[in-house]
């Protein structure tokens, strides 16, 4: 029976993705349903749904987009009034992390899992990153060459850095990243010794990145793909790729508690996870997070970085992180 409705529905509606492993039951209740509601953060959000639309034609996809904040408001907000508008919803790393204690997602064990690594996923199938940004050094190739940039964290207290570091004010996960991967006593005592570089905070990762771009700092923290991009334009900056650890954050989807569309938040879910959309994220210029994809950029081979990935569960420590990181570069508010 179940192989009767694949049939009818590939004559339908064509091939393309339906066989890629799809359950038919849930095809079927999918194309019942007709719908997904999505909450997102990515701003490209809409057009990988319409890449999903053409695999699932009769689906419309209802995409929701915010910045993370306003959207967790929406939920929560929401969730007050009895109300679960959202199927499927893609959050920043923190933000997911209360919806799963609030109990406004649940687990799916996408199939697609399989082609993430520990640590851009959880165990219980409650979150799986879709894409990420690395979080790295930057610096503009005319004022600093490759022999001279700095290799390691411990390459940034030299001296010749003094004042000519640019550093967005809200990247308290520099920290985080480092007591996980050091310990706190480590992790504290080597930003102490940063703050003495009199670091040059600007509000902003693309900010940082377009100063860089334009010498006013020949050295910033700066997001990888951001600097990949720039260079692909032709600008003089180039990115450090031997930091120990080079930290991640990740933008994770989930299946909501009590979705309106369960199935065809499933297939949205799955698809999300594939190959197929994770290779348009790239060329949408993002970073996706499924580890047997080949980069778009040799240098982005995440195989050949020490990539620390921030999971959700470290939620709880988010708040000491700032405070911590504010403390230490005696940042105000």
């Amino acid at each position: 029976m179940e192989r009767r409705l694949l049939l009818i529905l590939v004559a339908l509606f064509g091939s393309h993705g339906i066989l890629a492993g799809a359950d038919s039951a849930v095809v079927e209740g999918a194309r019942r349903e007709g719908k997904v509601v999505f909450y997102t953060v990515v701003a490209e959000s809409q057009q990988i749904c319409q890449e999903f639309e053409k695999i699932y034609p009769f689906i419309k996809a209802e995409v929701v987009r915010a910045t993370a904040y306003p959207l967790l408001n929406r939920i929560l907000n929401e969730a007050r009034a009895g109300v679960y508008n959202y199927d499927v919803v893609l959050q920043t790393t923190f933000p997911m992390s209360l919806l799963i204690q609030r109990g406004l997602v649940q687990p799916y064990q996408s199939a697609e899992r399989k082609g993430y690594a520990d640590g851009w996923k959880d165990k219980e199938g409650y979150w799986t990153y879709v894409d990420e940004v690395y979080l790295v050094v930057g610096y503009n190739t005319k004022q600093v060459s490759s022999a001279e940039a700095p290799r390691n964290w411990e390459d940034l207290l030299r001296p010749q850095w003094r004042g000519k570091i640019g550093l967005d004010p809200d990247n308290h996960v520099i920290y985080g990243g480092l007591e996980q991967k050091w310990g706190k006593e480590k992790a504290v005592d080597y930003l102490r010794r940063l703050s003495q570089q009199q670091i040059n905070f600007r509000k902003g990762n693309t900010l940082v990145a377009q100063l860089v771009v334009a010498g006013e700092y020949p050295l910033g923290f700066i997001y990888a793909h951001r600097a990949e991009y720039f260079k692909s334009q032709g600008a003089s900056v180039d990115w450090v790729s031997t930091l120990n650890p080079i930290i991640s954050i990740g933008d994770p989807v989930a299946l909501a508690a009590k979705p309106k569309h369960p199935n065809a938040a499933k297939l949205l879910i799955d698809f999300l996870l594939s190959r197929e959309a994770q290779r348009h994220l790239q060329k949408l210029n993002r970073t996706p997070s499924r580890s047997d994809l080949e980069p778009i950029s040799p240098k982005l081979n995440p195989k050949n970085l020490h990539l620390l990935p921030i999971s959700p569960s470290s939620a709880d420590r988010e708040p000491e992180w700032r405070t911590q990181f504010r403390s230490i570069f005696d940042l105000k508010g």
